[in-house]
C-alpha cells in the first residue's frame, strides 16, 4: 500500500511539474515572439549589461532576464532558460516535497522537450547532459512523461506553434558519399572547437579588464552595440529563428562566421540565454556552405549540422539523433548518432556546459 501511495504522488507531482514548465515554455516563447515582432532595441544593451553585472540572476528570473537580452539584441538562443526553469521547478518538488532524485531531470527534460516541440530529445537531452556516455535508466520513464505531457499542454493548451522543418532522405550509398560525410563531421567539430575556445578568450578578456564592478556590464554592452552595429552583423541580432528554414534552400556559409562571433560575444560578456538555437543556425549554414563545396544534399547536410553541431558541443550524441528525427524524418538517424559524436570527440573535453563529466570507462580527447 505505501508503494502504490508514493507511486501515486510522484506521479501527480510529475503531472504538476509537466504541467508548470509547459505553460512556462508557452509563455516563455511568447515573449520572445512578441519581441522577434517588435523589434530589438541595441541602444538599451549598455544599460542590460549593467544589470546582469550588479545583480545575480536567480534561477526564478531567468525568464525576464534572457528576455531583456533578447529586447536589447544580443545574439543567445532559448534552450538554456528552459532547461533551467523546469530543474529549478524540479529541484524544488525533490527538496520541499519529496526525496526523489527524478525531478530536476523531469524538469529539463519538460522544458527542453516543450520549447522546441520535440519530447523526445528533450527526454533524452535531460538524461545524457549531466554525465557523458552515462545514462541513469531509472530516469527513462520520468523524463519521457515529462517532456511528452510537457509538450502536449504547450501544444494543446496554450496552442503553441513550432517551425515545420523539410523532411530530408538519403541518397544512394557509396564510398564517396560516406568520405564526404566523415569530412563534414570532422569540419563541424573544427566549428565547435573554434566556437567553444573563442567564448572562453572573450570571459577571460573581461574577467582581466581594468574596468571593474558595473561598469563592467556598461563596457560589455558598448562592445556588443559596437559589432552589432557592423552591416556583416546585422542578421545575427537577437534569436535568428527567422533564418532556420534558409540553409535547407539556399548557401549563405558567412553567416555561419558571423553568428558564432556575436554569439561568442553575447554570452562571453555575460549576457542570458540558451546555446541551441544560434548553434543550429551556425551548425545548418556551415553544413550548407560545406555541401555547396563538396556536392552533398543541401537539405540533408543543413540537417546534420543543424542538430551534430550542438549535440556535439552539449556531448549529448543520442538527444541529436532524436532531435534530427523528430525535425526531418527518420531516414538519417544514424548519420546524426555517427557524426554527432565525431564532433563530440573531436571538439574537445569541454563542451557548453561546464559541469559536466565523463564516465570512467569512455575515452576522452586528449584537449
Amino acid at each position: 500500500m505505501a508503494q502504490i501511495k508514493a507511486f501515486l504522488t510522484n506521479l501527480g507531482l510529475l503531472v504538476a511539474l509537466s504541467f508548470a514548465t509547459g505553460s512556462l515554455s508557452s509563455l516563455f516563447l511568447a515573449g520572445l515572439d512578441w519581441i522577434q515582432h517588435n523589434g530589438s532595441y541595441l541602444y538599451a544593451l549598455p544599460l542590460v549589461g549593467l544589470i546582469f553585472q550588479s545583480f545575480k540572476v536567480p534561477a526564478y528570473l531567468i525568464i525576464p532576464a534572457t528576455w531583456l537580452s533578447h529586447l536589447a539584441g544580443a545574439s543567445v538562443g532559448r534552450e538554456g532558460t528552459a532547461v533551467t526553469t523546469g530543474r529549478e521547478l524540479g529541484r524544488v518538488l525533490g527538496e520541499k516535497i519529496t526525496s526523489s532524485t527524478i525531478f530536476p531531470k523531469a524538469g529539463m527534460a519538460a522544458g527542453f522537450g516543450s520549447v522546441f516541440g520535440t519530447p523526445l530529445a528533450g527526454a533524452f537531452f535531460a538524461l545524457e547532459v549531466g554525465e557523458v556516455g552515462k545514462i541513469n535508466f531509472r530516469h527513462i520513464p520520468a523524463c519521457l512523461f515529462a517532456a511528452f505531457f510537457a509538450n502536449y499542454v504547450s501544444l494543446h493548451v496554450y496552442g503553441t506553434k513550432h517551425l515545420s522543418y523539410p523532411s530530408v532522405f538519403l541518397p544512394e550509398f557509396s564510398g564517396a558519399f560516406y568520405a564526404k560525410l566523415a569530412l563534414l563531421g570532422l569540419f563541424l567539430a573544427l566549428i565547435a572547437f573554434l566556437y567553444k575556445r573563442s567564448e572562453s578568450i572573450i570571459i577571460a578578456a573581461l574577467d582581466k579588464s581594468p574596468v571593474q564592478g558595473p561598469l563592467k556590464g556598461i563596457l560589455a554592452g558598448l562592445i556588443l552595440f559596437g559589432v552589432l552595429n557592423i552591416p556583416v552583423f546585422h542578421e545575427t541580432i537577437g534569436l535568428g529563428s527567422e533564418f532556420l528554414l534558409r540553409p535547407f534552400t539556399s548557401v549563405a556559409p558567412d553567416f555561419a562566421l558571423w553568428k558564432m562571433l556575436a554569439t561568442n560575444l553575447s554570452l562571453g560578456l555575460g549576457f542570458k540565454g540558451g546555446e541551441a538555437t544560434p548553434l543550429f543556425l551556425i551548425g545548418s549554414h556551415a553544413a550548407s556552405g560545406f555541401a555547396s563545396w563538396f556536392s552533398l544534399p543541401l537539405g540533408l547536410s543543413a540537417a546534420i549540422g543543424f542538430v551534430s553541431l550542438y549535440g556535439g558541443l552539449a556531448k549529448t550524441p543520442l538527444a541529436a539523433t532524436f532531435l534530427g528525427m523528430e525535425l526531418f524524418g527518420p531516414s538519417a538517424w544514424f548519420i546524426y548518432f555517427i557524426i554527432t559524436l565525431i564532433v563530440l570527440f573531436g571538439s574537445g573535453k569541454k563542451g557548453i556546459f561546464s559541469n559536466q563529466t565523463w564516465a570512467d570507462y569512455l575515452p576522452k580527447p586528449i584537449y
